[in-house]
């Protein structure tokens, strides 16, 4: 009996004991599962406090479209009715002798030498030249096509043959830009010829005629403040008679006159001339 409680005693001591350690082991594994359960929610908590960023992609430049080259100017040549312009005279005069008109036998000189400014010394071919570029110019800025019989003074061009020029280019209109020149120095003003209505070779292109000559005076002397002498028909001038359309010479004014011709060597003046033959043509075409 006393060696069972001996034993007896003794188990329970040793189970104490295991069962002592067995407490600490799992004290020490439970504190250590605890650490490490906070550290993960110390270390989840540091994740949702700090959420990721995903760098931004860099903005791509959008591409632009490859330009369009811009179209060249386009220059659009003059489309309308066909002008010729017969700058009077040429540098030296051809004394020899043309018939006036086809019917006719009578004679003139192919081409006279013009008349000679009394205050400027510009001759009249010099002037004609000059003023006849100008309406060119301005006459194709307003759509009209323009033909010249000449563009410089060393020509020799009798009247007939600057005729020709003109019905050969097929003009509309045929412009015959001169000055004038008389021994009254107080003479001074515009004039404009057409061919009358009885002229045997071309009294058929009297009325056409008789109306641009009538609207050139007018609107000539309108924008420049010239005196208007009158639209006169004649039948003694060749180039007039040799045409086969509506035709006016036009006498811009006189040389002779010392203001008149200064007149016509004066920028502004010659550019209202020009205008107004401009508007005249316009209307003429117009009504």
């Amino acid at each position: 009996m006393e060696d069972f409680v001996k034993r007896f005693v003794l188990i329970s001591i040793l189970l104490l004991a295991l069962t002592g350690i067995g407490l600490k082991l799992y004290a020490r594994h439970t504190a250590a599962e605890n650490k490490l359960a906070v550290k993960t929610e110390e270390s989840r908590a540091t994740s949702e406090e700090k959420p990721k960023t995903r760098e931004p992609k860099p903005e791509q430049e959008p591409t632009p479209d490859p330009a369009e080259p811009e179209p060249a100017p386009q220059h659009t040549p003059p489309n309308g009715p066909l002008i010729c312009i017969d700058a009077g005279h040429q540098a030296h005069g051809n004394p020899e002798p043309e018939t006036i008109a086809p019917s006719s036998t009578k004679t003139k000189a192919k081409v006279a030498s013009g008349t000679r400014g009394v205050s400027t010394g510009i001759d009249e071919y010099v002037f004609t030249l000059r003023f006849s570029m100008l309406l060119k110019d301005k006459l194709e800025a307003a759509g009209y096509r323009v033909g010249m019989v000449r563009d410089r003074h060393d020509v020799d061009i009798s009247n007939q043959e600057r005729a020709r020029i003109a019905n050969d280019m097929g003009a509309d209109l045929y412009l015959r830009i001169h000055a004038n020149g008389t021994g009254d120095s107080s003479v001074k003003g515009i004039e404009t010829f057409y061919p009358s209505p009885n002229n045997p070779d071309i009294g058929y292109l009297s009325a056409p005629s008789e109306k641009l000559s009538k609207l050139i005076l007018h609107e000539m002397a309108n924008a420049a403040g010239a005196k208007a002498r009158g639209a006169i028909a004649r039948d003694d001038l060749t180039g007039t008679n040799f045409a086969t359309m509506p035709n006016c010479l036009i006498e811009c004014g006189y040389m002779s006159n010392p203001e008149e011709d200064r007149l016509l060597n004066d920028d502004a003046y010659l550019n209202k001339l020009a205008d107004g033959i401009v508007k005249a043509i316009n209307l003429y075409y117009q009504s």
